[in-house]
C-alpha cells in the first residue's frame, strides 16, 4: 500500500506549479490522510493479488480526480450572460434564505433538546424529535438534502469581490454560509471542514482574477475565520468524545497517539485508505447496492410525493449489511463507488470527471461565471475524497443548476 501511494504521490508531484496552490492543497490532503493512519496504529492484514489490484485501483481513481486541477490557471472570471446571472441569483438567494432560517432553527432546537453531541451522532437521538416536534422530520430531511446548495454562492461572492461590490459580496457570503451553518446544526465536522476548505481552495483557484489588495484582504479573512472555525471544530470534537468514556478503549496498543480526544482527530482523518481497501477486499456481487447509497435522497423525495414506495429503514439496513455494519465509517472515494456501481462504472465515472474538468480549465485563462458554478461543485469531490465519494452531496445543487438553466431557457422563449 505504501509503495503504490508513493508512486501516486510522485506522479502527482510531477505536475506541481508554485502558482497552483489549489492543486498543491489537494495533494497535501491526500498525503496527510494516508500517513496519519500510521500514527493511530492502523493495520491491514490482506496480502494477495486482489489486494494489489485494489490498492492500484484506489490510487488510479484518486489520481483521476486530483490531476485535472493541475491545469488550472484562471486569470479572469467574467459574467458573459448578465440576464441568466440575475435570474439565477434571484432564485438561489430565495432558497438559501430559507436554508439559513431552517438551519438556524434546527441548530436552536438541537441545542435545546439534544445538547449531547455524542447522543446525536452515535445514537441518532435526533430521530426522537420527529415525534416531539411537529413537521421537524420534514424540515430536517429538507435541510439535510439541500445542505450543499450554499456552495453555489461562493463564486458569486468572489465575483462581486473582484468587481469591488462589497455589499453584494457580503450578501453572497452570508447566503453561502448556510452550508456552514448546516454543519453546526447537524454536528457534522465533515460538513464544516468541507465548506471551510472549499471556500479557501476556490480562492486560490481564482486568486489571479482578483485585485492585489483584495487578495491580501481575503487572505486575512481566511486566516481569522479559519481560526474561529477550527476552535469551534475542536470544541465539537472535545464535547463529543469527552462524553464517550469507552472511546479510549478503541485505541490500538501500537498507536503513537494515546489521548482519546487527539486520537479521535487523527482517526477521523486517516480512515479512508485502510477502511476503503478492507471493504474492497471483502466486496462481492452480493454486496452490490445498485446505487442505493447514492440515490437515497432522490428516493426519499420521490417517496414523500408518493411517486415511489421506499422505506428509509430498509434502505439503511441494506447498506449496513453490505458494509458489514461498518457503513458509518469513512471508506474513502473508491470503495463506495464500487459497492454502488461496480469496478468498471467506477473507473468510467472517474474518467468522465477527469476529462470534464480538464476540458473546462486547460488553456482556459478566462472563465465565465456560469462555468464556475459547475467547477466549484466538482471541486468538492477531491476535497471530500479523504472521507467519502461526495457525488451524492452534489445531486441537489446540480439538479438545481440544471433546472435553473432550463427555466431560464423557457423564460426566454416565452
Amino acid at each position: 500500500m505504501v509503495v503504490f501511494f508513493i508512486i501516486l504521490f510522485s506522479l502527482l508531484m510531477l505536475f506541481v506549479r508554485k502558482d497552483n496552490v489549489t492543486y498543491i492543497i489537494l495533494i497535501l490532503l491526500t498525503f496527510i490522510t494516508f500517513f496519519t493512519q500510521f500514527l493511530v496504529g492502523r493495520t491491514f492484514e490482506y496480502k494477495s493479488y486482489k489486494t494489489i489490484f485494489n490498492v492500484s485501483f484506489i490510487c488510479i481513481n484518486i489520481y483521476l480526480i486530483i490531476k485535472p486541477w493541475s491545469y488550472a490557471n484562471i486569470l479572469r472570471v467574467e459574467d458573459l450572460n448578465v440576464n441568466f446571472f440575475v435570474f439565477f441569483k434571484k432564485i438561489l438567494y430565495k432558497f438559501l434564505f430559507i436554508n439559513l432560517f431552517l438551519n438556524l432553527l434546527i441548530l436552536i432546537l438541537v441545542l435545546i433538546f439534544l445538547p449531547d453531541i455524542s447522543a446525536f451522532k452515535a445514537e441518532s437521538a435526533y430521530l426522537n424529535l420527529y415525534d416531539q416536534i411537529p413537521y421537524f422530520a420534514n424540515i430536517f430531511r429538507y435541510a439535510y438534502t439541500t445542505q450543499s446548495l450554499g456552495y453555489l454562492a461562493i463564486p458569486i461572492f468572489y465575483y462581486y469581490l473582484g468587481n469591488l461590490e462589497k455589499k453584494e459580496a457580503l450578501y453572497a457570503f452570508l447566503f453561502s454560509s448556510s452550508s456552514l451553518l448546516s454543519g453546526f446544526a447537524f454536528y457534522s465536522r465533515a460538513q464544516i471542514f468541507t465548506y471551510t476548505l472549499l471556500f479557501i481552495i476556490y480562492f486560490f483557484l481564482i486568486k489571479k482574477s482578483l485585485p492585489k489588495f483584495i487578495q491580501v484582504k481575503v487572505l486575512k479573512l481566511i486566516r481569522y475565520s479559519s481560526v474561529c472555525i477550527v476552535i469551534l471544530f475542536l470544541f465539537i470534537t472535545y464535547i463529543r468524545f469527552s462524553a464517550m468514556d469507552y472511546y479510549g478503549d478503541r485505541i490500538p496498543q501500537d498507536s503513537i497517539v494515546k489521548d482519546p480526544i487527539i486520537y479521535s482527530l487523527f482517526d477521523y482523518a486517516s480512515q479512508s485508505y485502510s477502511n476503503g481497501l478492507y471493504q474492497l477486499e471483502v466486496y462481492n456481487d452480493e454486496k452490490s447496492l445498485n446505487g442505493e447509497q447514492f440515490f437515497r435522497d432522490v428516493y426519499q423525495v420521490l417517496n414523500f410525493f408518493g411517486i415511489l414506495n421506499w422505506d428509509a429503514k430498509d434502505s439503511q439496513d441494506h447498506i449496513d449489511r453490505a458494509y458489514n455494519y461498518d457503513g458509518g465509517a469513512f471508506n474513502g472515494y473508491t470503495a463506495p463507488l464500487v459497492f454502488n456501481f461496480g469496478y468498471i462504472t467506477t473507473l468510467l465515472i472517474s474518467l468522465i470527471y477527469f476529462i470534464s474538468i480538464k476540458l473546462r480549465i486547460k488553456n482556459k485563462k478566462v472563465k465565465s461565471l456560469k462555468s464556475m458554478y459547475f467547477l466549484i461543485l466538482m471541486l468538492v469531490i477531491p476535497i471530500v475524497s479523504i472521507f467519502y465519494t461526495g457525488y451524492a452531496l452534489l445531486l441537489f445543487p446540480i439538479v438545481f443548476l440544471v433546472f435553473s438553466r432550463f427555466m431560464f431557457a423557457i423564460k426566454r422563449l416565452i
